[in-house]
């Protein structure tokens, strides 16, 4: 069993050092992710400088490096989140616990929607047609058009907040219970569940749809890995994990990653049929159950690598951990500056993107730490 022990764990802040560190690799890997976007890996983004319409080797390589990522990343970021969920709310109590996440996340939110969100769009595609101006009233303030982008993120922790709040306060729950971590059948049955009910989902909204910036198609895996963050705290899991399990689920989670390309050409993507993101289709019904099976197995291999290999902490770690928030609110505006300084150069969409990717994620950094020594910054970042 991996037994972890709390005291090596934490730091004098009280903090858990692995998941601190996790998150900051997660957040380094969004931008990254987003940069890739810019230069023919599939998904949505602000700007993109690629006919991505043509299929090419750099488009090939960069979706299926954003395939991966999507399947995993950021529910791993919902578990780090709600992870720290029970702890707060057990300290603060439901008045104080909703009133600090409304500061630190509601602020944010409401600032990169009203401010991040707008201005880099503007930039982007706007500013040679109309002023900022005339681009908040006829674009923004008629809410002709949703400028959540990846503050979704921050949208839905806030709702899960209001949830949780809600389910404590009104259910009083039994805290003494112990509920196992699940045995390999029992994840492999909720695996396939799971990939059936995201099927389902995407027949009505694709991956890519949904309202207020949430893609719904998503949503099966976010929220049952919210519902395991909680879990994980109540009973331990982290600290319970069999090595048998993890080793099984580590593998499980490698032979994933080339049974995506694979799949997709067997169904047919290399004849230009690339119907994944939903509908009912044999290609969206093996995206479906492929992803929870390597969103498992990534995400249990990165939780125990990182338990095993970076649970220690430095004054530059630190420095990275206090600024990764900031760095999550702030990367749209930076990568669409990099995007555009590099868009004269007539250099291949890779190269562009080997370039652009490091650059971002260093500015990124850069900037957070100059903001967060704003005057009180530090209370809502």
């Amino acid at each position: 069993m991996f037994h972890m022990t709390l005291r090596k764990a934490e730091n004098q802040m009280g903090r858990i050092v692995y998941l601190d560190n996790l998150r900051v690799f997660l957040t380094m890997l969004v931008v990254v992710f987003h940069s890739s976007i810019a230069y023919g890996g599939a998904g949505s983004w602000i700007l993109k400088d690629v006919d991505d319409s043509q299929l090419s080797v750099t488009v090939i390589i960069l979706s299926i490096f954003t395939g991966v990522c999507q399947a995993f990343f950021m529910s791993l970021f919902f578990f780090l989140s709600t992870y720290f969920i029970p702890a707060s709310y057990d300290k603060k109590g439901p008045v104080s616990f909703l009133k600090g996440r409304l500061i630190r996340i509601g602020i944010p939110l409401l600032f990169y929607y009203f401010i991040i969100g707008p201005i880099t769009n503007w930039f982007a595609h706007f500013s040679s047609r109309m002023t900022l101006s005339q681009f908040y009233i006829q674009k923004v303030f008629s809410f002709q058009q949703n400028f959540f982008g990846p503050a979704w993120f921050l949208e839905t922790l806030l709702y899960a907040s209001i949830v949780y709040a809600l389910y404590q306060f009104f259910t009083k729950p039994n805290k003494k219970k112990t509920i196992d971590f699940p045995k390999g059948k029992t994840l492999v049955l909720i695996a396939f569940i799971f990939g059936f009910i995201a099927f389902s989902v995407r027949l009505i909204y694709p991956t890519g749809t949904g309202i207020w910036g949430l893609q719904f198609g998503y949503f099966p895996l976010y929220l049952l890995f919210m519902w395991a963050g909680v879990a994980a705290y109540r009973h331990k899991w982290l600290e319970n994990m069999s090595e048998k399990l993890v080793k099984t689920w580590k593998i499980i989670g490698l032979i994933m990653i080339p049974i995506f390309p694979v799949g997709l050409i067997a169904t047919g993507a290399l004849s230009g049929n690339l119907n994944f993101s939903g509908g009912m289709n044999t290609q969206a019904l093996f995206y479906a159950l492929w992803e929870p099976f390597l969103c498992f197995g990534i995400c249990i291999g990165l939780i125990v690598y990182f338990q095993k290999r970076w649970n220690f902490t430095s004054h530059f770690i630190n420095l990275l951990r206090e600024s990764a928030y900031t760095v999550y609110l702030i990367h749209p505006p930076v990568i669409v500056g990099w995007t555009m300084a590099f868009r004269p150069f007539g250099l291949p969409p890779f190269v562009k993107f080997v370039l652009v990717a490091p650059l971002s994620v260093a500015t990124c950094f850069i900037i957070a730490f100059f903001i967060l020594r704003i005057p009180h910054a530090k209370k809502i970042l």
